[in-house]
């Protein structure tokens, strides 16, 4: 859908990840003039680099996992080689797919480089030279990437967007970071027979997660044969001098001054995100930063340059990086702009996943939030606050071994948890471990902004035999 250069445009949207393709075809759908521009394939971080490969990569990682344990002829090798044939395939659909609905909604597309020139003014840079275009309204969403190590050798290492590139396995990897990323990744390849190792500088995995979901993913994660080392800094990356073609990773472990020497085939960087900015001539067009190095926005996503908005994770307003909050943004801004205007959906009550085995899902406070927000005060004295007392929390926590892990002999051990307002029964939270939480959570989460209590729970007649129903007998 090739757009004619020498036209204006209400709306140019750079950048086709999840942000850029709600905002530019919600627009398009309300009569704007709309351009869509992106160097790279359509579809972003999501389709190409993250949630979509990474979850079918799951499953095929489960699929070794059990043919491996049923048969023992099976190879892990043939498996990742059909694995990733498949999730190509499917990532080839979705950019047909996203093409067509962009075009269906009237959507242009151009390929290439594009920079801000000044107000309403965007440079493009293809293969075939520049291009000068024109615009009342110009978002960014461009996204983000993953940050290399900090450290002597990072080019040495790779990153979650290379694993998806990988026609065979290494045989051992090791992945700097204990995130979201960092877990999903280690749970698929040592699925696929890799020998992983995981190094994370916070006391345990997942620190924004609930700790006891926490501790649960790291129990998987043993449980297929990672290792874990905690409170490990990556001090350099170098050749391994003594095994050639692989990599030697030197880490402070515990503060220790004495850097200890992990050896593997390869070394994974998984410790966070970095805007994508550079480039977009921000400085050109007056578009300022935050203090985390993302487009400073205000709460309808505008930077200081009129006319221009950033939504995603290129902006600071995106506390969460996720697709469903980046779209959320994008169709947000497309509305404001060119339609009767809307509310931004609730963004303090977003349910969360890890697609690890077996996978977790949270929504709401934490526990430990939950007692920050509402302390327990212990036993009542004479100038005890009694809304306070009254507001205390309470923790209800269910383990069973569900009919699947039954199945498979596995035993591994599911986990509810909800956190609760003593007083009146409010579920302030949920956390759940088992390969259904991702489906279940975001029922919950509508049932956490609804205010649902334990009672309500209680007095709810659930599906047998499904995981859900454990919820209703908490």
């Amino acid at each position: 859908m090739p757009a004619n250069p020498a036209h204006a445009f209400d709306l140019i949207v750079i950048g086709a990840g999840s942000a850029g393709l709600a905002a530019a075809r919600r627009s398009a759908q309300l009569g704007a003039r709309t351009l869509l521009i992106d160097r790279a394939q359509v579809g972003g971080t999501c389709v190409n680099r993250g949630c979509v490969p990474k979850k079918l990569l799951g499953y095929g990682a489960a699929w070794s996992q059990t043919m491996v344990r049923c048969l023992r002829a099976a190879h892990a090798a043939d498996a990742w080689a059909d694995a990733i044939a498949r999730t190509r395939a499917e990532v080839a659909r979705l950019h047909e797919a996203h093409f067509a609905h962009q075009a269906e909604a009237g959507v242009q597309w151009l390929s290439g480089a594009a920079s801000l020139r000044g107000r309403g003014i965007v440079r493009l840079q293809t293969d075939t030279g520049k291009t000068t275009l024109r615009a009342r309204q110009i978002v960014l969403a461009a996204g983000a990437r993953p940050t290399p190590l900090p450290t002597p050798g990072a080019d040495l290492a790779c990153t979650s967007d290379d694993v998806f590139g990988w026609d065979t396995l290494p045989a051992s990897l090791i992945i700097a970071g204990g995130g979201v990323i960092a877990v999903e990744m280690a749970s698929t390849l040592a699925r696929f027979g890799v020998r992983v190792t995981v190094l994370t500088r916070d006391a345990r995995v997942l620190p924004e997660f609930d700790a006891t979901v926490a501790e649960a993913a790291a129990q998987s994660l043993a449980g297929c044969g990672v290792e874990l080392i905690p409170n490990a800094d990556v001090v350099r990356v170098e050749r391994d001098a003594v095994n050639g073609g692989g990599v030697a990773v030197y880490a402070s472990i515990d503060g220790s001054d004495v850097p200890r020497a992990l050896r593997a085939q390869r070394v994974l960087s998984a410790i966070g995100r970095t805007p994508n900015i550079a480039g977009l001539g921000l400085d050109a067009a007056g578009v300022t930063l935050d203090t985390h190095g993302r487009i400073a926005v205000d709460r309808h996503f505008r930077t200081r340059a009129r006319g221009v908005h950033a939504v995603g994770d290129i902006c600071g307003a995106s506390r969460l990086q996720l697709t469903p909050v980046a779209a959320a943004q994008g169709r947000y801004v497309a509305e404001r702009l060119f339609g009767k205007g809307t509310r931004l959906p609730d963004m303090d009550t977003v349910p969360m996943a890890v697609f690890c085995d077996p996978a977790i899902a949270s929504v709401g406070l934490t526990e430990a939030e939950a007692r920050t927000r509402w302390p327990e005060l212990g036993k009542r004295g004479p100038d005890t606050d009694k809304r306070a007392l009254a507001d205390r929390i309470d923790v209800v926590v269910r383990r069973f071994v569900s009919l699947e892990q039954r199945f498979a002999g596995s035993g591994m051990e599911s986990l509810i948890k909800l956190v609760c307002n003593a007083r009146s029964g409010r579920v302030l939270g949920a956390h759940i471990v088992d390969n259904a939480a991702p489906e279940i959570i975001p029922a919950l989460a509508v049932a956490v902004r609804m205010g649902v209590r334990l009672k309500h729970l209680h007095t709810t007649v659930g599906l047998h035999p499904t995981v859900a129903e454990e919820l209703l007998s908490m």
